[in-house]
Order: C-alpha cells, then sequence, then structure tokens
C-alpha cells in the first residue's frame, strides 16, 4: 500500500466515484495504470475541532485499512477516505467490515460510463 500525499491527487480523486459509510466516505478513481493501490487520508477541523480527534480518526482508519486484504482495494486504484466523528465511537470490526464493503463497492463495475452513480 503506498500513500497520497500530494493535493492534486486528492482533487482527483475526489472527481471520481464517492462511496459513503457511516464512518467515513471513501472516494475512489481508476488510474488505469495497474499499478499499487493508493490511500490517503484526510479530516476536516469541521468534523473534529482537537487535533489530538483527528489523529485518533486518521489512525483508526489508517490500521483499518492496514489490515485489510490487499486485492480488496484492486490494482491502479487511488482511495481517499475522508473521516467522520463517528470513527471514534465505532467498533473497530464493524469499521473494518465498512471499509471492506466499501472497497468491494467502488472497485466494483460503475453503473455510468462516467463511473458515477445513477441519479435517483
Amino acid at each position: 500500500m503506498e500513500r497520497l500525499k500530494k493535493r492534486r491527487d486528492f482533487l482527483a480523486a475526489a472527481k471520481g466515484r464517492r462511496t459513503a459509510r457511516r464512518a467515513f466516505v471513501m472516494e475512489t478513481r481508476d488510474r488505469g495504470d495497474g499499478g499499487p493501490v493508493r490511500f490517503g487520508f484526510t479530516v476536516s477541523k469541521r468534523t473534529a475541532k482537537k487535533a489530538v480527534e483527528r489523529n485518533r480518526i486518521r489512525r483508526r482508519l489508517k490500521e483499518a485499512v492496514r489490515l485489510a486484504p490487499a486485492e480488496a482495494a484492486g490494482r491502479g486504484f487511488d482511495h481517499v477516505l475522508v473521516g467522520r466523528r463517528a470513527v471514534l465511537d465505532a467498533d473497530f470490526a464493524a469499521l473494518r467490515a465498512d471499509l471492506q464493503s466499501a472497497l468491494q463497492e467502488a472497485t466494483g463495475p460503475a453503473r455510468r460510463k462516467d463511473g458515477r452513480r445513477p441519479i435517483r
């Protein structure tokens, strides 16, 4: 697993598929190069005012990603996890299950040609 660190990579992922769960939102972009999967993590000040809380949210998300099977994330994908406050109180097993289902949804076949979900 590699990390996303550049702003342009975060912005590119934000334009891709979006998968929401109770504890986080996952933004996914298919780079199309078949390279290693890359993850980025972000938590805004609006979500958690204190840096300690933001860091704890980020650490829990990183650990869930580390423990996820590598093949679940798909090759050639960039994933950005936007942490929500619910990560602080979520059961870690439930957080891992949410991550697993979000990865399957994000790397599965797109429903529209542009990669976004259909309008409801």
